[in-house]
């Protein structure tokens, strides 16, 4: 009897999951850069939301049906990210993950606060983008602090008392850190005796560096994204220039050391995560990530991308409901969130309330963690 109960009860198991595997999936669209100049740094994140999102489909799916993550290419520019957006109001998504970039999802943002589609961005760090309407929220900290944490370090950490600020003159990202640390490095009494900018696409630096081999400052402040650092800083190192560059979490990428190598040692960047943070779920990502990839996690940005999946779905199973209305009220609400990149417990803008920076240290061949600055 016990036998045949057993079979049953499998039996019915089964029909559970074959129906959750047969129920119609849930369209949820994800605005990244698949092709052009943001495609290397945004990759991370596309791979870190397929995976969440195998993650939830592997334990049952959501609301008891499967996921299917439609993921819609910006090409690595506004007006690309104006017509990923365009395209997933016209598909009738319930919600939106992404963009990376700043500049991207400031495009993004009033699109979906128009069609009252929530929107979460991982890493898009600029204040303005949660400004944009109750609508859109983030999982990481904002440039405001930042910005304002890598000047305290500067001053009082490596007692730097003169910085030259390096800004991409067409990246609404950077502009907005060179700016927020030019401002706060001021007020604790350091000086920039130099503010340069270049292009995204800009390869050589000479006319740059022969200015900061000039002038020494003691520290570079440089808000960029892995390319261009990578090969900024190279070719200071081949310019025997000895300041000490610092950036920000666009420097989090394996394609900062393919570039700079060795010459990145000694240099610092502010960081969202590390491998090494006690986060319970941030101990499950990395062993389901091991267990899929059999590596470590490459980009400490990329679970900032993990989260904003595990966020909406929780507030989807909080609202139980597809109504973007809802599912908004729920985000909204959201308290005490464990993810990976720490507790989650959202401000009346949509960003996380005192999470804090990580300042990572650059090694010869790998950055390491060098201490978390709490607001």
């Amino acid at each position: 009897m016990r036998e045949i109960f057993a079979i049953i009860i499998s039996g019915l198991v089964g029909m559970f999951s074959l129906s959750a595997i047969a129920a119609e999936p849930i369209n949820i669209a994800a605005i990244f850069a698949k092709t052009g100049i943001a495609a290397k740094s945004n990759a991370p994140h596309v791979q870190m939301v397929e995976f969440s999102v195998e993650e939830i489909n592997n334990q049952g799916g959501l609301l008891g049906r499967p996921i299917k993550l439609i993921i819609l290419d910006n090409k690595s520019s506004p007006i690309g990210s104006s017509m990923a957006a365009r395209k997933a109001v016209q598909l009738g998504v319930p919600a939106v993950i992404g963009a990376a970039w700043s500049s991207h999802s400031l495009q993004i943002a009033p699109i979906l606060q128009q069609a009252k589609i929530p929107m979460i961005t991982g890493p898009s760090t600029n204040p303005k983008v949660t400004r944009i309407g109750n609508y859109i929220f983030r999982t990481c900290f904002i440039d405001s602090f930042q910005a304002q944490a890598m000047a305290q370090f500067a001053y009082t950490e490596l007692g730097a008392r003169t910085a030259i600020v390096l800004e991409i003159i067409n990246e609404e990202y950077s502009l907005t850190l060179a700016e927020l640390f030019s401002k706060s490095y001021q007020q604790y009494g350091g000086k920039v005796i130099l503010k340069g900018s270049y292009t995204n696409d800009a390869v050589d630096f000479a006319n740059l560096l022969k200015k900061v081999k000039t002038l020494q400052p003691d520290v570079v402040y440089v808000p960029g994204y892995a390319r261009d650092n990578g090969l900024l800083i190279k070719q200071a190192a081949s310019m025997e220039i000895q300041t000490t560059f610092l950036g920000a979490d666009g420097w989090a990428h394996p394609l900062t050391y393919d570039i700079g190598g060795n010459a990145l040692e000694g240099n610092y960047y502010s960081a969202h995560w590390h491998h090494d943070v006690s986060f319970p779920k941030s101990i499950h990502m990395k062993k389901m990530y091991y267990q899929k990839y059999k590596s470590k996690i490459p980009h400490i940005n990329a679970p900032l991308s993990y989260d904003a999946v595990m966020l909406l779905t929780d507030a989807i199973r909080r609202a139980n409901s597809l109504d973007a209305k809802k599912i908004r009220d729920a985000l909204a609400e959201t308290k005490g969130f464990q993810g990976a990149t720490g507790t989650i417990t959202f401000d009346e803008h949509g960003d996380p309330l005192n999470k804090p920076v990580v300042i990572m240290k650059l090694g010869k061949d790998a950055p390491t963690y060098f201490k978390s600055i709490q607001p």
